[in-house]
């Protein structure tokens, strides 16, 4: 009868520590990092650029680049910086492109291919881990928790 109780109390235990996996993943903060040109800016600009609302600073274009949609990085950027989640920003862009107001921003399916496209591009903006912070070679825009 112990080894029953035993094989479910393990079996529970196994069940909750993969459902906390995801969230443990999840608690690494985000870092905004940039081409090493583009001008500083504080977090309240860097949420109207992401709407479209400032395309450039001191006269220099920005474009701001976005992980593509599901992403577990893009859902922490939209919460934590943008304060909302991604099927209202969706909604946003899609109201405003179909209005003549601009473009969402442009989505990369890996970090490496947005990190390669925010090195070439002086004005480009992104946002990734805030473990892979030493190995990017931009400059560092905002770090949030």
């Amino acid at each position: 009868m112990h080894a029953g109780i035993n094989s479910i109390l393990a079996s529970l235990l196994m069940l909750w520590s993969i459902s906390c996996a995801p969230a443990a993943l999840q608690s690494n903060g985000v870092l905004v990092v940039a081409h090493p040109d583009t001008p500083m800016f504080d977090e309240q600009t860097l949420q109207k650029i992401y709407l479209g609302k400032i395309v450039e600073i001191d006269g220099r274009p920005i474009i701001p680049v976005n992980m593509t949609r599901g992403s577990t990085m893009r859902k922490t950027f939209m919460e934590k910086i943008l304060a909302q989640d991604d099927e209202k920003f969706t909604a946003y862009w899609t109201v405003r492109r179909y209005i003549g107001k601009g473009s969402p921003p442009r989505e990369f399916l890996s970090v490496e291919e947005q990190l390669e496209y925010l090195r070439k591009t002086p004005g480009a903006i992104g946002y990734l881990d805030e473990s892979l912070e030493s190995k990017t070679g931009l400059k560092t825009m905002l770090k949030k928790p």
